[in-house]
This record gives structure tokens, sequence and C-alpha cells, in this order.
């Protein structure tokens, strides 16, 4: 459908002038039950595209000044367009005179349509247009491309559409000029280059559609860049670049074909804050500048990248918060828990208070319902003074500093010094190696080892458990090893696995290569591959022609015959010379085709004097580079009795010498033979056709009769 729907669009842009009910679609290769539901798609687009122009001619002529109404239109809607366009624009217009915000919302808001939507910021972002004939002033900040040329793809220039900031601009391809309409283009006749006649005098009033070449004895057509000649010789049509996948579209990008080349959009989305430039480019969305933001009175909206903050307009001091319309209030700071325990909080004006209620001991405070005093556990809070690495130990209303385990006291200076377990119990707490360190000490195993469960002894470590390798991992007593799969190698640095390239290692191996024509590397592996008219046998390295003539995979008629050769077929159509009658050998097939003389007329002396009794094609299939001297083809003469006199000659298709006949006796008083054979090599591809002449002399060493065979021999590109 998306093919029925491009065709509808494309014949809405050629045919202006037409209505989409009248237009000729000319529906190919649809299936017969899809070719209505492919008719109404392209019917459908077409009215689309025609919606789509009708709204951007009512902006152009809106941001003019013109009046807005309704145009004539095949279609009623269309010319309604028009019209709800042109209005629309005009309501931009005004809101971009009163500095308002290009605010899209508002419009949608009243029902009337994305198309209206489109063209209101439009005209309101880029204003009336004031002169089309001057060049654009330069201002003092750069302004930005209006986006027309990809919002109306292909229907806007004929050949170069550019986005300007008041709207878009039409250039020409080399060799044209740019009409009155500053749309279509014509060719430029003034200069030389692309399009234009080498020989005017020939290419005058030329049939050509687009490019005419005066060859002295007539013309040649030709097409711009993106066009092809149909088989007219004289039309050009648009290359579709999606179709035929010769875009360069990166991932995430759908093709878009148009008339000469192609564009390239995005099809993913950007996510909220961002929205698509006219390049197919994720670029933030300015909310505060669309209008879009949500910041109440008394707010100054601020842009993010991909969103937006609301900044009250005024600063509050201390003690001070802003409500909901930017307005400075005071703190209620006892709604919080500003006072401890056993106070009272009492709000002032940007500040507090807090009033004591129960006074108790040192060491103690007041307890939750502020009934009691309670301890005070100094050495939780970590209000305690102990010092160094001593211990905080709680008692009631006060507490005491003790050393930890693994220090000792320093009476002197009542502090605690550490105790080096490693030094004084050596070689008794670790088995392999131990490290001292702040009040204990930790055991530490060599590498490929690690702890026991009682964290003193040492166990082998399995580093395969820990997946070190990136194939095979193998665990050995303290350490491991790599290894890798088949088709893999250890690399250098001894864990990963890079892959063998087979091709590379066996190449120039002759027959005892990987594969007959051409290998493939791939991951850990290869794969063979056979040139075109070849199939990969079962061994996957060997190559086998396709027969096309055997298997009905060739294009010939029933009046041909289905030739193959390696790589190949071909369709011979064999038609005798006057006075000769087609004929098929017995035995014979495709490879050989017989035209025999039929009886002459009364007084036709031209066929009773022809010496030619009989005319035999045959057709022979090489490969490259055979090896020589090699037999190919025998012409047999039947003898009865007698030997005549018989000549073998090669007067055709030899002019290098390839070739070479030789004339045998096959038994006694049995046949005799003129034998073709192959020389020199024939390097492929190659085709001749020979032309060998077997005549039968008289004692006069004069031709009395004459069998002539012509030998097509075809040389593959390939020696297989």
């Amino acid at each position: 459908m998306s093919e029925c729907c491009t065709r509808g669009s494309e014949l809405a842009k050629q045919n202006p002038d037409q209505d989409c009910a009248n237009l000729p679609y000319g529906l190919i290769n649809v299936q017969s039950e899809d070719i209505e539901n492919c008719r109404i798609t392209a019917r459908v687009c077409c009215h689309r595209e025609r919606r789509s122009q009708e709204c951007y001619d009512g902006i152009m002529h809106g941001r003019s000044g013109g009046v807005c109404k309704t145009r004539f239109s095949f279609d009623e809607c269309q010319g309604k367009e028009y019209k709800k366009c042109c209005e629309c624009c005009q309501l931009g217009l005004v809101a971009h005179r009163q500095l308002l915000r290009c605010d899209i919302s508002s419009v949608k808001s009243l029902n009337l349509g994305s198309y209206c939507a489109e063209a209101y910021k439009d005209c309101c972002l880029n204003g009336k247009i004031v002169a089309t004939n001057r060049p654009p002033t330069a201002t003092s900040a750069p302004l930005q491309p209006s986006g027309m040329c990809e919002r109306f793809l292909g229907r806007l220039c004929e050949h170069i559409c550019i986005n300007t900031a008041s709207g878009h601009v039409c250039r020409c391809r080399e060799g044209y000029r740019l009409q009155a309409d500053d749309k279509t283009c014509i060719l430029d006749t003034s200069t030389s280059g692309p399009g234009q006649s080498s020989d005017d005098s020939q290419c005058e009033n030329s049939p050509c559609e687009q490019s005419c070449l005066g060859t002295g004895t007539g013309i040649q057509c030709s097409c711009l860049l993106g066009y092809q000649l149909n088989r007219d010789g004289l039309s050009c049509d648009d290359v579709n670049e999606c179709a035929y996948n010769t875009d360069d579209c990166q991932e995430g990008q759908e093709c878009f074909n148009t008339m000469g080349s192609f564009t390239c959009r995005r099809i993913l989305g950007c996510g909220t804050g961002y929205e698509m430039n006219p390049a197919g480019e994720c670029v933030d969305m300015d909310e505060c500048e669309l209008g879009v933001d949500e910041c109440e009175a008394g707010f100054e909206c601020t842009n993010q990248p991909g969103s937006f903050r609301c900044v009250p307009r005024i600063q509050c001091g201390v003690g001070y918060n802003y409500d909901r319309t930017g307005n400075c209030v005071d703190i209620n700071e006892c709604d919080g828990s500003s006072c401890p325990r056993g106070t009272k909080c009492i709000n002032t004006v940007g500040s507090y208070r807090c009033q004591r209620l129960v006074t108790c001991g040192a060491g103690y405070e007041l307890n939750e319902d502020e009934s009691n005093c309670e301890d005070i556990d100094e050495c939780a809070r970590g209000t305690h003074d102990c010092q160094g690495l001593s211990e905080c130990k709680n008692n009631r209303g006060s507490y005491i500093c003790q050393c930890p385990s693994g220090y000792t006291a320093d009476q002197s200076t009542r502090t605690c010094q550490d105790i080096d377990e490693c030094i004084r119990f050596a070689g008794r707490v670790c088995a392999q190696s131990c490290i001292n360190t702040e009040g204990s000490y930790t055991c530490e195993c060599r590498e490929g080892f690690e702890l026991a469960g009682d964290n003193r002894n040492c166990k082998d470590l399995n580093e395969c458990d820990n997946n070190p390798c990136e194939q095979r991992c193998i665990n050995v007593y303290g350490s491991f090893q790599c290894s890798c799969n088949r088709g893999y190698r250890v690399a250098s640095d001894g864990r990963t696995c890079e892959d063998t390239d087979e091709c590379a290692l066996y190449s120039g191996q002759g027959q005892g290569s990987l594969c007959m024509h051409e290998c493939v590397n791939t991951r850990g592996s290869y794969t063979c591959r056979c040139p075109p008219g070849y199939e990969l046998l079962q061994d996957d390295r060997s190559c086998a022609d396709l027969k096309e003539c055997d298997t009905g995979l060739h294009n010939c008629t029933e009046q041909q015959e289905c030739f193959n050769i390696r790589g190949g077929y071909r369709c011979h159509d064999v038609t005798c010379p006057d006075n000769y009658v087609k004929t098929t050998p017995t035995g014979s097939s495709a490879d050989e085709q017989r035209c025999v003389k039929g009886p002459c007329k009364v007084l036709d002396i031209d066929c009773i004097m022809e010496r030619t009794t009989a005319i035999s094609y045959n057709y022979l299939d090489l490969p490259s580079n055979l090896v020589t001297p090699v037999d190919l083809i025998s012409m047999k003469a039947q003898v009865y009795g007698y030997i005549p006199k018989l000549r073998f000659r090669i007067t055709e298709g030899n002019r290098a010498r390839w070739f070479n006949v030789t004339k045998r006796a096959l038994g006694d008083g049995g046949a005799l033979t003129g034998t073709v054979m192959l020389v020199r090599p024939l390097k492929g591809p190659f085709t001749t056709t020979l032309r060998l002449d077997m005549d039968r002399l008289n004692n006069a060493n004069l031709v009395v009769g004459r069998s002539i065979a012509y030998i097509t021999v075809y040389v593959s590109k390939y020696n297989f």
C-alpha cells in the first residue's frame, strides 16, 4: 500500500491541473485482487498531497498580504483549505506584530486542524513577506531556517529547495535557469553545460525531455542525475533511490523519494522536552519561548535542556518563603523540630525562639513527655571527648574512655597503641601473608589462591568461576589457562580469543584451498561462495553450474533452443538460408542444429551451382585457461568403399590461431574426421564463432561438395 500511496502523491505533483479521480494511476506489479484497494489508496494520498499544497499556497498568499478567498479546486475541501490556511496565517501575522508568543495550543483548542495550527505558527514566527524580489538584509541576530522545504517536500521547487528565515528559495541545477514563477527551471541556452547540446542546430526543437547531444548525424538524449532514460529514448523518469536501496540514510532514519533525489527523515521519537528540526535532528524544545510552560504569575520561566524551571521574580530574605503567587511570607519555624526537647518554640516575624520548661542536671535531659530527666548516652550521640582510638563506655550521668581490642593502653600518654599481631605471633596467625591493621590484622593469599573459611589458611582459587577467559577456561593449582574453540586462537593477552582467518591461512594453495571460488571469513569459521550462475555443492566448497536449460530457469522462447554455458545460458534461434531445411540430427541436443540443402527449383541456377549441402550450428562450453592441446569437436564424413579427397579448413573466428584442425581416419574403411583442437589456452570471459569447412574435391582438386560447421565457443570467466 505504501507504493500505491507514493504513486498517488507523485501524480498529484506532476498533474496539478487534473482531478485526482481522473488521474492515470497506471498500477504495475499489483495483484488483481489488490487493484481496487491500491487505486483507492492512491486517490486518498493524491487528495492529501493536494490539501498540503493548497495550504502552502494559502500561507504564501496570506504572508504576502493578499485577501483570503476560496479558490477553484477539483475538490471543494481543497479549495477551503487554501482559504483556511490563509486566514490562520493572518492570525499569526497579528501575533507577530503584537510580539505575542507563537503558542499553537490556543489555535489547536479551536479544532481547526493541524494545517491551520502550522500556518499560524509559521506566520507568527517568520512574519509578513515584505519584498520577494529583494535579497534579505543582514540582521544583528542569525535567523533560523523555516523548514518549509521539508514540510512540503518535493512541491515547492522543481530542482533544489533551500530553507530561509522567511520561507524558502528555489535554485536550478547547472545548465538551467529559474523562470519567472521562481519555482520551475528551463534549459539555459546562454551558457554551455549539462542539459545543452554540443550542436545547437541539431538540438533545436529537440524532443529530448532533459539533455540533448548533437552527434553530427543525429541527436542523443540523456537524463540528469537522479533520473533514468525511458525506452522511448526521449523522456526521463525519476529514479526511486529508496526502492533500489541506493540511498545513504542511517539507522533510525527513513528514506523518502523526491524528484531527482531523496531525503532522510528520523523515524524515532526525540523524547519529552525535545523536538525534531528540519534536518531530522533532535534539539531542545524551548518551552518558555513556545509558551507551553506551566509557570504561574509571579514566576519566570527559565529554559533547561529537555525541561524548564519556574523561578520567582523577587528574592525573599531569611525566615521568609514564596507563596503560590510569588510573594514573600513568614516561615513558621515552629511547624518543624526547631527547638530541642524541654523547650517550647515561639514563632516570631522572620525568626523564632526556644523557651526552656524544666532544668535537668549534667548528663541528663527531659524524656519525651517532658515529665522526668533521663540519662544522656554521650557515647551514642558522639558528644564525648574520648581521644584517639579510645572507646566511649556510657555510665549514668557520665561516661568513661577505654581502649578497644587489638590495642594496649599507654598510661603515660593516656592513648591507645596498636598491637602488631603479625610480629608478636609471627608464623602462627596466617598460612601465607599477614598484614597488620589498626587494632587487628588480615591474612592474604598469593595470586591464584583465596582465603579459606577460617580466614587464615589458603586454598586454590578456581579462577574459571569468574569467567576470566573469553571461551574456555582450564583451572590449574594456583593459576588457570585459557583455550579457544575451533576456528579461534588465543590472543596475545592470553585471555581473549581472536578469529582465525582460514581464508587467508589457506589462500593460494590451488585445488587444495578451502573454496573453489570465493572464501568469506566469518567469526570462528568461513563460508564458500560461488559466482552468479553457479550453486554450492553439498561439500560446501565446490561450485557447480546451475544448468538453467535443464531446470527451466531460462527465458528462451519455444522457437529458440536453450544452450547451457558455465554460469549462464544462451538462447539460440537458428534460421536456415534459402533452399535449406532445418533438421535435427539423430541423438543431437541444443548444442547442435543443422540445415540441409533441399531440392532446387527448375532453372534456379544459383541453387543448382551451390556446392554446400549441409550447414550445422554447434556450441561448446569451455572453462577458462583450459590445458592444451585438447580435442574439441569433430566433423565426420562417411565413406562407402572408397576414400574421397577431403579438405578441412577453419575459415573464420581463428584470428589468433587458438585452434587447429586435423584430419583423421577412423577404422578400416570407416569414416574420415576433421578434429578441431584447442592449441592455445583461452582466458575468459571470451566468445568466438569458428567456421569449419569440409570440402569434397575431385581429381582436379576442385570443390564438388561442401559441409559447413559453425562452432560457437563460450569460454567461462572461471576455470571450473
